[in-house]
């Protein structure tokens, strides 16, 4: 399994001198399973760069296929579509019909229970007050599948999506693609109650790999208990490296991957939380675009 990072950032894209290292794009993963399929998870302005990339093949002669997996519709996870140039390439008949083998394939996944939200918002943010150009003008053929609780099947890989606990829900995903198993959970909390998240841990467990939201350092995400004043960032979906490196622990996790940093997290200070995170599990690193894992 290949796994490549085109956009790391949580909340908004953050271009400049101080995130050239890790980059400023919001969340896209690119994974390519054992036997050739091509899944994205997310589309966040990171899929604008996948997208140029995939133009060098099949993609720009409208010849490709991919699935792209969404997490959730919120901005930074899907504000990167409607500048996707392969969902434009395809032919069409005189009646505007897209024609069957010549147009690039994209099928859509979502929660069961907020599909239609999903393409409500892709089509919503490309609606004509907001952009120029309609989904239904694009020439590549857009399917949407909900996902209803039960595994799928792509190519090799089987993909197990759980709902985690984030404003207006959120999926995590597990692939597991023979004997390798990759976890992504992009924004994520655990209970009140400090346990942690028994369908992150279900999805985590013997995980090859785990990317999971590292957004605060502890003392960003509940100053109090590290004597410290200031807001606190309890209830707002997401978490902390050291949370990630519980679930690793407790998952028994080869590989951890921290993912959705904070727009206001310049290079030196993510450098500082993988250093820190290092110091307790030294199987970390922090995302940058343009990292390759190979599983």
């Amino acid at each position: 399994m290949y796994i490549k990072f085109w956009g790391v950032r949580g909340s908004v894209p953050v271009p400049g001198r101080e995130t050239v290292k890790f980059g400023g794009n919001t969340t896209c993963i690119e994974i390519r399973t054992s036997d050739g399929q091509l899944i994205i998870i997310d589309a966040g302005t990171g899929i604008r760069l996948l997208g140029l990339e995939l133009m060098k093949g099949d993609f720009g002669k409208g010849a490709g296929t991919a699935h792209i997996l969404f997490t959730h519709s919120h901005w930074d996870h899907i504000q990167g579509f409607p500048f996707f140039v392969p969902a434009y390439i395809g032919s069409k008949d005189d009646s505007g019909n897209r024609l069957e083998g010549r147009c690039n394939q994209f099928h859509l996944y979502g929660a069961s229970d907020v599909d239609d939200r999903l393409e409500a918002t892709l089509r919503g943010q490309m609606e004509h007050f907001y952009f120029p150009v309609d989904l239904n003008y694009l020439s590549a053929q857009i399917n949407f599948h909900p996902l209803a609780g039960k595994n799928i099947q792509i190519g090799s890989a089987t993909i197990t999506a759980r709902r985690l606990i984030h404003p207006n829900g959120v999926l995590g995903y597990r692939i597991q693609d023979g004997d390798k198993a990759l976890c992504v959970a992009t924004d994520c909390e655990h209970p009140s109650d400090g346990n942690l998240d028994k369908n992150l841990l279900e999805l985590a467990q013997d995980c090859n790999l785990l990317v999971y939201d590292s957004q605060y350092t502890p003392e960003e995400y509940n100053p109090e208990a590290h004597g410290m004043k200031g807001p606190t960032k309890i209830g707002w979906g997401h978490s902390t490296y050291a949370e990630g490196i519980r679930v690793a622990n407790e998952c028994k996790v080869a590989r951890l991957i921290l993912t959705h940093h904070d727009p206001l997290h310049n290079d030196a200070k993510i450098a500082d939380m993988e250093k820190k995170a290092q110091e307790a599990f030294p199987a970390t690193l922090a995302a940058y675009e343009g990292l390759v894992i190979q599983l």
